[in-house]
């Protein structure tokens, strides 16, 4: 049953965090765009934070920390794949508080491959080496995601799609565009926003070098939808938007 007076949820939009001016501002755009959205399409209550797993703050942990005991929350990761700010930083937050839950990252969602395959079909002419790039982890779980991410866009456009780690994982970006360059090389972007790592795209001296994802309305929709999955998953609304008592 429904509650006549809903309560209110609490969603953390985490992020990595970055020095970079303009990437700051796409993630603060990112989380407006995410609250406007969910006004319009989930009929909840919902109270939103910023917060980071790292560079910048509110820190994660001190926003959890002073979130109201009796309500629940959502950590919502702004990340693009699994890695050690999910499994551990995020998932240490989540265990530190009572009714808290953490939604997944963005991954392998086929309205990404989407996304990313329409970017690499403006730069076919030339039969281009495509590289997927992506930030990198050590854990496996997130190298899978890269992987999976990268063969639903060799699928869509019928060609190879490698795959480059800015850090964390091998093979390198750097070592993978090096390997390619007695063709052209196109390098797809699968980081968030503008930072450290999409600089460091650019300086593999690859012939192309999509944006980093943001700002694109589908990108936003699909962190809403993690959102919405989470909510129903943790009982917190029923698939109708309905907030149930706790």
């Amino acid at each position: 049953m429904s509650q006549s007076t809903p309560r209110t949820i609490h969603v953390l939009a985490t992020s990595h965090g970055t020095d970079n001016a303009n990437g700051q501002q796409l993630i603060h755009d990112l989380r407006d765009q995410l609250e406007a959205l969910a006004k319009e399409e989930l009929q909840v209550k919902l109270a939103w934070h910023e917060a980071y797993v790292d560079v910048q703050q509110p820190s994660l942990d001190d926003v959890v920390a002073a979130l109201p005991d009796s309500e629940p929350a959502v950590i919502l990761p702004l990340l693009v794949s699994d890695g050690v700010h999910t499994t551990s930083d995020i998932a240490q937050a989540v265990q530190s508080r009572e009714n808290t839950v953490a939604a997944g990252p963005l991954g392998p969602l086929p309205q990404l491959a989407q996304v990313l395959a329409s970017r690499a079909r403006q730069h076919l002419d030339n039969d281009p080496v495509l590289v997927l790039a992506a930030a990198g982890t050590r854990l496996e779980v997130g190298q899978i995601q890269a992987q999976d991410l990268a063969s639903q866009i060799a699928q869509i456009l019928n060609r190879e799609v490698l795959v480059g780690y800015c850090a964390g994982a091998k093979p390198q970006i750097a070592q993978v565009v090096d390997d390619a360059m007695k063709r052209p090389v196109v390098v797809l972007s699968s980081l968030l926003a503008d930072g450290y790592f999409q600089h460091k795209l650019v300086s593999t001296g690859a012939d192309v070098v999509t944006r980093p994802l943001l700002p694109d309305v589908t990108i936003a929709q699909c962190f809403l939808m993690r959102l919405k999955e989470t909510l129903e998953t943790a009982a917190y609304v029923t698939p109708n938007d309905e907030v149930l008592t706790s």
